[in-house]
């Protein structure tokens, strides 16, 4: 058996299962081993092994099997005393143990299986159990006293304890545990519906192990808990009692596994997986592991509150976390009860994905209200979060207490949940359905109740190829509501912290209502690229009927908002037949797009209504004005080389030439050198005598400023050789004996002994 649990790991479970189900014959069933002080005895009678005897201490009864399998329509059943709280099994031997039939216990025992080999629960497995059921491959079950009860280490007599578990050691290696089970349940109004390994109300359904994989196999625990746990070798998982049965915590874990939950083909039919804690209260249900994977039509985590109690939250907890191909979670309320929260920790990143080409189920992450009670909340943590081909995120309140029944509108007045997003890399929407459904962040109110509000915190937010980030209050179209349409709840608030944001080709940031107010949108956004907008894109909370439209404010302090005039790309705050709404921008500039009093077919800003008063429009851009649209630069660059004269030829002497920019008093100082005082010239700004007064050719005389070159010895002067007031413009130079540079109203026809400075023309050379 060791070698074909070896090869359907290496083929895949499904075939591993059909392996183990093909040989089911073969199995040695259920072989006690000798370790305890009172030995557990096996009885057959029909299909039906009774399992006697284990040794009680206190309300802990121990068990230990070679092996534990059981056959297909087969019955293994502990007989244990009603005082027995816990019934604490495990197998020593080598073989996994297939779990083909039903495992059944007393009063309301709660039962551990422990296989460090591994656990294969077949399609018709199931359990009758009064209890909480635990299955773990770990190697040794902890107590709070210490003691360890291990199915690795049996040959010497275990201490046995009256004490309470309170942790999972696994060994070197943490073996995988999957489940087919597809056991059906026949509900009170007739209708049938598919169980899988079921514990009754309030408890406790946990699997521990390697790799955790549902395939076409269902968990259920109506108002209890559901815990999957994947993790590797040497780990310490801890266990809490409850009232419910345990939780489960991971602080001592440093590595994990992965768990997978996808459909199974049977007879031409699909079976999806489904984990559901639905009931009064509703549940909760937690996976922890590497990467968590849903995959498959229908396949789901489902967690309803069906009474007036608070439900439990759903939480998944993995390094990356994927949903795709028309798989869901799901946290709703049906009744007064608010519904539970839907919580995502997944360091790497999380995946929506639905199947391009399907005509399928959804694929997406929703948390709903169909009553009077809110709708939890969805938070979700990671670095990356990717949706894509219509795939939703969605929190909302229908107004509906029976969905598929969309006539039968109801005036509940359930407030949709907030979603809230913290990816630290990035945000990206893409896409649409096959059907053209938005890739999409959604909350939404189609009743009277308020829609909750989205925020998003991220480096990057790209929602692009007709994706949508939206707040609505809308009615569900083509359907007949009693009484005539109702009243809508407002909008709900779209607030995004991001270091910079791109809409492309009808990438949208809407809240928009039919007929109640628009609700608000607030853009941060950090970075030099700020917000652009490509393609017929769109920012807008507009608002139908009566409603007012919403505000929109954009903070770029540092950065632009761009767009193409041609493209209609719109920023709009519009209504029918209330008030426009306000626009506010600040930004270092807002290129391509301007504001106009009505849409048109470029990209505008607006806050316009039809039949109300129009809002204003505030926009404050330091650097550039938007109603100049862009600039367009020339076309024929200018060759530089071309602007700057030859020198002059010098015949055979070597010339020397300098350009030198001066500004006030003198030549401009090197910026990354010291200022010295040797260098400094500093002459204050003089006013010219009138025009007439100062004409160069009518004064004989010259004024002359002596700029001395640096030297040790010397400091700089500033002489006059000219005593007459008036200012005479220069026309050359000259350096005389000293080394002076005198500034002289006609050039000499001599030439100064310093050549190099000559400023005669080329002319006169």
């Amino acid at each position: 058996m060791t070698n074909l649990w070896g090869w359907s790991q290496a083929l895949g479970v499904s075939i591993g299962g059909a392996i183990a189900f093909s040989v089911n014959s073969a199995i040695a069933q259920i072989t006690p081993d000798a370790t305890l002080p009172t030995i557990s005895s096996v009885n057959k009678q029909g299909n039906i092994t009774i399992i006697d005897g284990g040794t009680q201490v206190g309300s802990n009864l121990f068990h230990s099997f070679n092996q534990f399998s059981v056959l297909d329509k087969t019955t293994a059943e502990f007989n244990n005393a009603a005082d027995v709280q816990n019934i604490i099994s495990r197998v020593t031997g080598n073989n996994v143990s297939n779990i083909y039939g039903i495992i059944k216990a007393q009063d309301k025992a709660n039962l551990f299986l422990i296989n460090p080999n591994g656990i294969i629960f077949g399609p018709n497995a199931s359990l009758e159990i009064g209890g909480s059921f635990l299955g773990s491959t770990a190697s040794s079950l902890n107590f709070a006293d210490g003691t360890k009860f291990s199915a690795t280490n049996s040959q010497t007599t275990p201490l046995l304890t009256v004490s309470v578990p309170i942790g999972l050691q696994f060994g070197a290696v943490a073996n995988p545990i999957s489940n087919q089970s597809q056991v059906n349940q026949v509900n009170l109004d007739g209708t049938i519906k598919a169980v899988g390994l079921q514990v009754k109300p309030g408890k406790t359904l946990a699997l521990v192990g390697g790799d955790i994989t549902l395939e076409g196999g269902n968990l259920t625990a109506a108002s209890g808990r559901i815990e999957l746990g994947s993790v590797a070798g040497n780990s310490l998982v801890s266990l809490n009692p409850t009232n419910q049965g345990w939780t489960l915590r991971y602080e001592n874990v440093q590595n994990f596994q992965n768990i997978q939950l996808t459909k199974r083909t049977s007879n031409g039919s699909d079976i999806p997986s489904i984990v559901d804690t639905s009931g009064e209260g509703g549940g909760n249900i937690k996976l922890h592991g590497s990467t968590v994977e849903l995959k498959g039509s229908n396949v789901s985590l489902i967690s309803q509150t069906r009474g007036d109690q608070k439900g439990e939250d759903l939480t998944i907890t993995a390094r990356k976390l994927i949903v795709r191909d028309g798989a869901q979670v799901l946290t709703s309320t049906k009744s007064t009860g608010s519904g539970g929260n839907l919580i995502v920790n997944a360091s790497e990143s999380v995946e929506v994905i639905r199947n391009k080409t399907s005509q399928g189920s959804l694929s997406g992450l929703f948390s709903t209200t169909f009553g009077e009670g809110n709708a939890g909340n969805i938070t979700i943590t990671t670095a990356r979060l990717h949706v894509q081909n219509g795939a939703e995120i969605s929190v909302g309140s229908t107004g509906m207490s029976n969905f598929p029944d969309l006539s039968q509108f109801l005036s509940a007045k359930g407030k949709g949940g907030d979603l809230t997003v913290n990816a630290s890399e990035s945000v990206e929407l893409i896409g649409t359905s096959a059907r053209g459904n938005a890739s999409s962040l959604l909350a939404r109110t189609f009743g009277s109740g308020e829609a909750g509000k989205i925020t998003i915190i991220t480096g990057q937010l790209i929602v692009r190829d007709g994706a949508t980030i939206t707040v609505s209050s809308e009615l569900l179209k083509d359907v007949t509501y009693k009484g005539g349409a109702p009243n809508l709840g407002s909008a709900g608030e779209l607030n995004v912290t991001a270091g910079s944001i791109l809409l492309d080709n009808e990438g949208k940031l809407t809240s928009n209502s039919e007929s109640g107010g628009g609700g608000n949108i607030t853009l941060h956004v950090r970075d030099l690229l700020g917000l652009g907008m490509r393609r017929n894109s769109q920012i807008t909370t507009n608002a139908g009927g009566n409603g007012n439209g919403g505000n929109i404010t954009i903070y770029v302090p540092n950065g632009f908002i761009f767009a193409v005039p041609s493209e209609n790309s719109d920023i709009s705050a519009n209504a029918v037949g209330g008030n426009g709404g306000n626009v506010k921008i600040d930004a270092l500039a807002v290129i391509g797009t301007q504001y106009r009093e009505k849409p048109t077919n470029y990209s505008d800003i607006t806050a316009s209504s039809e039949f109300g008063l129009n809002g204003k429009v505030q926009i404050n851009s330091p650097d550039a004005d938007p109603s100049r649209g862009l600039v367009e630069l020339p076309v024929n660059l200018v060759d530089a080389s071309k602007q700057i004269v030859a020198d002059c030829n010098s015949g055979t002497k070597i010339a020397r030439s300098s350009f030198i920019r001066t500004g006030r008093g003198g030549l401009i100082a090197d910026p990354t050198q010291p200022l010295i005082a040797d260098d400094a010239v500093l002459a204050d700004w003089i006013t010219l005598s009138p025009e007439s007064q100062n004409r160069a050719g009518g004064i004989p005389k010259r004024a002359v400023v002596q700029a001395q070159r640096n030297t040790e010895k010397k400091s700089p002067k500033v002489n006059s050789v000219n005593e007459s007031t008036q200012i005479v413009e220069a026309q050359g130079w000259v350096i005389d004996a000293n080394g002076n540079v005198v500034l002289v109203a006609q050039v000499p026809t001599a030439t100064p002994h310093n050549s190099w400075l000559n400023t005669a023309s080329c002319a006169a050379k």
